[in-house]
Formats: C-alpha cells, structure tokens, sequence
C-alpha cells in the first residue's frame, strides 16, 4: 500500500477535534499510515501475492490448488475463489501441470464474480488433460491455478456537494477518485467543462479563477474507496494522536485519575475474558464489520 486511506488534507476536514497545529504533515501522514495498516489489520486482508489495498489494485501470479476430479465421483473443479475481492477483471489463468506446461484459458470464457472465478469452458487439449477421466501421472500431484487479476471498489456518486477551502478549492467528501470514470462538475446546476483542474487523488476541484461566495458546486464522480474505510481510518487516527498527548504528559495507561472529590476514568469496553478495547476502537470496529475478510477452505 502507498499512501494512505485518509491523506493530512482530508483528515483535517474531517472534525475530529484534534489539536493539528503543533504536528507537521509529514508526521500526520505518518499517523494515518500507521492507522490505515490497523485497518488493514482488523480486516483481515490478504497480503499475498501483493499487499491488499482497498482502493483496489493488480494482482499477478496468485495460485490456488486445483481439483482434477475422476469424471466419475468427483467432479472437475470450475470455480476458482480469489483473495482480493471484489474482482474487476481476470487478464490471465492457468494451470500448471509442469514447470513449462499447462492449460492457459482464454478470459472470454471467464465468468468473473464479486469472489469467484467461473470457468464457462473446459476445452479438450492435445495432452488430453480436459475431457477425459485418465490423467497421466506427471507433473505436480496437486495441480495449481495461477490467476492474474484486478480487483477494487467502484462507487458511482451523483451530485456530490464540494465545499469551499477558499474560492479557488473546492473539495468532496470523498477521496480517491477513478480517473478512467467521468467526473461530471457542476456550478449551480450547470455542468461546466473548462476553468478548472481536478486533484483525483484528493477528490478536489481547482479553479483558475475564483468563484462566486455564493456558487454551489456539485460533481459526479466514482470513488475508489468505500467511506467506512476512510471514516475508520480518521477514527483510529485521531485516538492515536490523542494517546501522544497523553504520553507526553506522562499519563501513558492510567484508567482513572482522582483530585479530591473528581475522578475521571477512560471509558473502555470489554471484549471477551480480558480484552479490553477503547471507545475509538470499538467504532471503527463497526464502520469495518462489512469489509472483514473471512476465510474458509472451499
């Protein structure tokens, strides 16, 4: 994964009630990163044969077991389940017999699902290998699938409003916008083509000139990344960057403090015999719940 889920622009905007004025970018960027990877983290996400990102991403060379079958009790596997989902597109399969031989399959008899891989045709070959029941005893025991594929989330968005940075930024609520889809930008419900650049990265529109106090600009985009990703990713920020402060003043792991008659305790929630986990944590917990990977022999 390179940058971030939540760049130090967005995460700024955000609302966090985090005191950034003492913290240069370069060490925010480092927070969100750091956050980005417990997202990952508490997802699950694959990290072989590339490192999961869900902005999306290529994936070369994953191999998966593959079912021969007898043709009589146990049928030829078909369905190839991938790790990074959801699947875009299948460039590339193959099963390797040998270290130089196998079954390259044409992708335009490739059904390709949100998870699976439906293969549409198994076609007789000159090694007989598909299509009859006898398979000779060479090559691996366990033949493997090799798949190169690409993956990712794509979120269609109308009528987004941006709001103002200054007359000049206008900026979206979302990041990471596809640059292969449209962006469609609107100024009081006009579209308009020229005048301004977009930052697709930032999911931000930049004028050449400024515009109107009391212009409404609105775009439609595709995002990349879902927004329980990104809000997560903001949440377990803020909590980290909160626990800095509180180390400085060297009050690291206290549970409650006591003054007199005032006792102030940090709210923590028990999960489990003895784990105990934050209210932060909790919440971004729940904005990931649909995005956990979970993994079964299939």
């Amino acid at each position: 994964m390179g940058d971030p889920y939540v760049t130090p622009e967005r995460f700024k905007t955000m609302g966090f009630g985090v005191d950034l004025d003492v913290i240069e970018d370069f060490e925010l960027r480092s927070v969100l990163r750091r956050a980005s990877d417990r997202v990952n983290a508490i997802c699950a996400v694959p990290a072989l044969p590339q490192q999961h990102d869900f902005r999306g991403g290529t994936i070369t060379g994953e191999e998966h077991q593959w079912r021969m079958g007898d043709g009589v009790s146990q049928p030829m596997q078909r369905s190839v389940y991938l790790w990074h989902t959801p699947i875009r597109t299948v460039t590339d399969m193959r099963i390797r017999l040998t270290n130089s031989q196998g079954i390259v399959f044409d992708p335009a008899e490739l059904i390709v699902f949100d998870k699976v891989v439906e293969i549409a045709s198994l076609a007789m070959t000159s090694v007989g290998l598909f299509g009859a029941y006898i398979v000779p005893e060479i090559g691996l025991a366990i033949p493997r699938v090799s798949t190169d594929y690409t993956y990712g989330y794509r979120i269609p968005l109308t009528g987004e409003t941006l709001e103002a940075t200054d007359g000049l930024l206008y900026r979206a609520q979302d990041q990471w916008w596809d640059s292969t889809s449209t962006t469609t930008v609107y100024r009081d419900g006009t579209a308009i083509t020229t005048g301004f650049t977009i930052d697709h990265n930032e999911g931000a529109i930049v004028f050449t000139a400024a515009q109107a106090v009391d212009s409404i600009i609105t775009a439609d985009f595709t995002t990349k990344l879902p927004r329980g990703i990104a809000t997560a990713t903001g949440i377990l920020a803020a909590e980290a960057i909160g626990e800095t402060e509180m180390r400085g003043r060297g009050m690291s792991g206290l549970a409650a403090v006591r003054v007199g008659e005032i006792e102030l305790q940090r709210m923590q929630q028990q999960r489990g015999g003895t784990t105990l986990v934050t209210p932060a944590q909790a919440e971004a917990e729940q904005e990931l719940a649909p995005f956990k990977f979970t993994w079964a022999s299939v």
